[in-house]
Formats: structure tokens, sequence, C-alpha cells
């Protein structure tokens, strides 16, 4: 595998959503979570305003299949807290 370009931070709708774009642009891709990839949304019995689920969806399983969706892309997932980021240049 390609070294890992693009680190996020954050395994919600939006992280995994990034995730997917970053891997489809031909970047390397981890994405790091604490607790349940999907976030607060796995939480919701019932989603009836997400696209391509004319009747709704459970949001364990939204979550469930934005991870498997971002991992289909190349997107590599990591369970575990992030305590602290060092950002530097080249």
């Amino acid at each position: 595998m390609k070294p890992t370009t693009v680190v996020i931070i954050g395994g919600g709708p939006a992280g995994l959503t990034a995730a997917l774009y970053a891997c489809r642009a031909n970047k390397s891709v981890l994405v790091i979570e604490k607790t349940t990839f999907g976030g607060q949304i796995t939480h919701s019995p019932r989603v009836e305003n997400y696209p391509g689920f004319e009747n709704g969806v459970d949001g364990f399983e939204l979550g469930f299949k934005m991870q498997k969706g971002a991992e289909n892309f190349g997107a590599e997932t990591l369970r575990s807290e992030v305590l602290g980021t060092e950002l530097t240049e080249k």
C-alpha cells in the first residue's frame, strides 16, 4: 500500500465522505474514529431524509454502509483515540 497521505480524524458521515472522495482522488487514506464509525447518526432508530434510501434507513446500518463504502474505495479505518496532533510542513 502507498504511504498514508490523508489522515481523517473522526469517522462520522463527514469524515467517511471525505475519505471516499480522497480515495477517488487517488490518495491513501486513514480514518481514525474513537467510538463507532458513522458517528451520532448510528444512534438514530430511523433516518428518513438520507439520499438513496427512499423508505428511510436504520442509523446504525447507514453508518456501517458508509464505513464499508469508504473501505471499498481503499480507505483504511482504525478505531482509536487521537490525543493530539503535530502538524509540520515539508
